[in-house]
């Protein structure tokens, strides 16, 4: 993958607050992690998770996921925009069932940069950003099965989304559907308005999350404290992985 690509695609993520990669993954590999996914979600979250749509810490579940960590070229993408210092916060599964969906408008976790009511950012001014998620579609993801949505710009505006949908705009952008074929990338950065639309097909959505932080964005891994990750992940890892799990060099804290 070209620098220049890289560069186009870190653009218009840091404008719209989204980029989609079409044709990432192969039908073999998503046809293997979409195994991994169903046999995941088989058995109960082991990190005690009591939600329907998740299962965590993917990598664990063999090389296929581990290799989906440093996958080209989002995780490129993900050094452009966060620094080559960067690494994995979280790596889970979103599994969508016929009737249900992540439905409600929100950004993930919590507004990192407010904003106050009636003023806008400086359009000279880029609104930073610390978390980025690559979502990878295991199947297609046509209008009825519910695809993710989102506002463009919306994470510039530093807000939570309205509570009324029909206020649901950013600068006069509406919602956008990221219909999605299988092995598209959707990148998302979290602060930008965005649910899963309601499954409202007799099948299911399987999605598989990586998302990457900056260097000082602690790891999502429960328990959060004593986390051990296994040796052997370890022992066959690049170092460019290694990193990514959280291997780094002393920073200034430490």
């Amino acid at each position: 993958m070209t620098t220049q690509r890289v560069a186009e695609w870190a653009e218009q993520f840091g404008r719209n607050g989204y980029v989609m990669l079409s044709g990432v993954l192969s039908p073999d590999e998503t046809e293997e992690l979409r195994q991994g996914v169903e046999e995941a979600h088989r058995h109960p979250c082991p990190t005690g998770n009591p939600t329907q749509f998740h299962r965590h810490q993917m990598f664990r579940r063999g090389p296929a996921f581990e290799g989906m960590l440093d996958r080209e070229p989002a995780v490129d993408v993900a050094e452009t925009v966060l620094g080559d210092n960067c690494h994995i916060i979280a790596n889970n599964t979103i599994l969508t069932r016929p009737n249900s969906g992540i439905d409600r408008w929100h950004v993930d976790e919590t507004v990192i940069v407010p904003v106050p009511e009636g003023v806008t950012l400086d359009p000279r001014m880029n609104m930073p950003c610390y978390v980025m998620t690559a979502l990878y579609y295991l199947n297609d993801v046509p209008m009825e099965v519910g695809p993710t949505q989102i506002v463009p710009g919306s994470h510039r505006s530093g807000r939570f989304p309205p509570e009324h949908e029909k206020d649901l705009a950013w600068e006069g952008r509406s919602y956008v559907s990221m219909v999605a074929k299988v092995g598209d990338c959707l990148l998302l950065n979290g602060q930008t308005w965005h649910r899963g639309a309601t499954n409202l097909s007799d099948a299911c959505r399987y999605v598989l999350q990586v998302t990457y932080g900056r260097r000082f964005i602690s790891q999502r891994f429960h328990p959060y404290i004593n986390v051990q990750i296994p040796t052997q992940i370890f022992e066959r890892a690049s170092p460019r992985r290694r990193r990514l799990l959280g291997m780094h060099p002393h920073g200034p804290y430490g």
